[in-house]
C-alpha cells in the first residue's frame, strides 16, 4: 500500500508541472464535495481545474491499463463531455531498476563531486544527488526496485530517520536546484552551502 501510495505521487507530480503551465490547479484524492455531481461515487487519483477541460486523472500501470476494468465507467461517464476528460499518468516502467551500489563506490562519488564542484557547481550537485539516491536505496533496499523522484528520496531518509527534519528541509532546497538543472536549467547557478550540506549527508549515510 506504501508503495503504490508513492508510486501515484511521484507519477502525478512528475506530470504537474506541465498541467501548471497549462493553467491547471490539481487536486489530489478529492473529498466528494469538490467533484461535480455527475461523478458521484468515483473517487479518482485526482483532477486538474482551472483549464478547460478539466481532468480526471487516473495513475496506472502501462501494461494494465487499458484491461483497467475501473477505467471502463470513467469512460463511458464521460463520454459525450466537453468539460472533462480523462487523462491516465503511467507509472515509470518496472524494468527500469538501478543496480544496487556499494558503499565504497558512492563515497568515491561523492568525492568525485567534491572534486568537480570546484571547477561547475552545477555538475557536482548532479552527481552528489546521484550518490545520495544510491545511499539512500543501499539503505532501503526495499525500495530499489522503483524510481525514486528527489521529493520522494528527501521524504524517505527523513521519515526513516537517517536525516533529522532541519537538514530535509535543506536537502528539498537543493533537491529543487538539482531538479532545474536536470531539466533543463543551465543558468541556475548551485549554492555552494546547498551542495556541501549534499556531500556531507551522502557522506555520513554511506559511512
Amino acid at each position: 500500500m506504501v508503495y503504490a501510495m508513492t508510486a501515484e505521487r511521484d507519477a502525478i507530480e512528475r506530470m504537474e508541472p506541465r498541467w501548471r503551465r497549462l493553467g491547471y490547479t490539481v487536486v489530489r484524492h478529492p473529498r466528494p464535495e469538490q467533484l461535480p455531481a455527475f461523478m458521484e461515487g468515483f473517487r479518482p487519483d485526482a483532477i486538474a481545474t482551472g483549464a478547460k477541460p478539466n481532468l480526471v486523472i487516473e495513475v496506472k500501470r502501462q501494461r494494465a491499463a487499458e484491461k483497467d476494468a475501473r477505467l471502463q465507467p470513467l469512460r463511458a461517464l464521460l463520454n459525450g463531455r466537453d468539460d472533462w476528460r480523462l487523462e491516465v499518468v503511467y507509472l515509470a516502467a518496472e524494468d527500469a531498476q538501478p543496480e544496487p551500489q556499494s558503499r565504497e563506490e558512492i563515497r568515491s562519488t561523492l568525492e568525485s563531486a567534491r572534486a568537480l564542484s570546484a571547477i561547475d557547481r552545477r555538475a557536482g550537485i548532479l552527481l552528489a544527488w546521484a550518490a545520495l539516491e544510491a545511499a539512500g536505496r543501499e539503505l532501503e533496499p526495499e525500495l530499489a526496485d522503483r524510481s525514486l523522484s528527489s521529493a520522494s528520496l528527501v521524504d524517505l531518509l527523513v521519515s526513516t530517520g537517517h536525516v533529522p527534519q532541519d537538514e530535509g528541509s535543506k536537502l528539498r532546497k537543493a533537491a529543487e536546484t538539482r531538479n532545474a538543472l536536470a531539466h533543463g536549467q543551465l543558468d541556475l547557478e548551485p549554492d555552494q552551502d546547498d551542495l556541501d550540506l549534499l556531500i556531507e549527508i551522502g557522506a555520513r549515510l554511506a559511512a
